[in-house]
């Protein structure tokens, strides 16, 4: 008994630092290359470097965590390749998922929506990037959940956990902000008139602009090492 009740303290324990590193890399707190100290977050954290050894494991099998031969982990980068492969795949499978979800939803689904969407306006009008960052995020993870197909939304979390970190790179400035905050109020404004195609395809542009952003980003990055050159 001692020794089930131990293993599920570790689990309960890995699940809680595989969240915490997994937020913290979405964010952008960790950054890409970024390398992780096993004794540092098991200290942080309060817990053996046993749990964080399988959580560091389990994002290293997402491909958010590479490790080395040494067993030294640190944030996994994302190259333009990979980028563009996982927003065509996101592109397909979240333009599906808004539109399985507009034509289901429910007044209680819609009222969540449009609260989020007020919580992302008082965002807005803060000029609090980080905070739109996490509203954003948790009101499409509301759209994808009420789609009615379990597996669709894991598959569409698997793959977003990799490509929204790339905004901890290239930041929101105040008029993408405000031209984000006026999408998602036509999106809201599609699912609550029932225009499943029109949910989908404004879904489909978001994901597609996030693809716009990056390439900028790369490119300026590029221009800036030729210049340091």
């Amino acid at each position: 008994m001692p020794i089930f009740n131990t293993q599920i303290n570790w689990r309960t324990k890995t699940e809680m630092i595989y969240s915490t590193l997994r937020e913290a890399i979405m964010s952008g707190d960790l950054k890409p290359g970024e390398r992780i100290v096993l004794s540092k977050v098991a200290s942080d954290l309060g817990v053996s470097t046993i749990p964080v050894r399988e959580a560091i494991k389990q994002l290293a099998s997402e491909g958010l965590i590479d490790l080395s031969a040494h067993s030294e982990a640190t944030v996994s980068r994302l190259s333009e390749k990979d980028f563009r492969e996982l927003t065509d795949i996101r592109v397909l499978l979240e333009s599906y998922a808004a539109r399985l979800a507009t034509e289901r939803a429910t007044p209680e689904f819609i009222a969540e929506l449009k609260e989020e969407l007020a919580e992302m306006q008082e965002c807005v009008s803060q000029l609090d990037y980080k905070c739109y960052g996490i509203m954003n995020l948790n009101f499409h993870r509301t759209i994808y959940a009420f789609c009615g197909n379990e597996q669709l939304e894991k598959m569409i979390d698997s793959i977003t956990v990799r490509t929204y970190r790339a905004r901890a790179i290239f930041s929101y400035n105040q008029s993408r902000l405000r031209e984000s905050f006026a999408e998602h109020q036509a999106i809201v404004e599609a699912i609550v008139a029932g225009q499943a195609d029109r949910a989908a395809e404004m879904v489909a542009a978001q994901t597609q602009i996030g693809l716009k952003l990056f390439l900028q980003y790369s490119l300026n990055v590029q221009d800036q090492q030729v210049m340091g050159d």
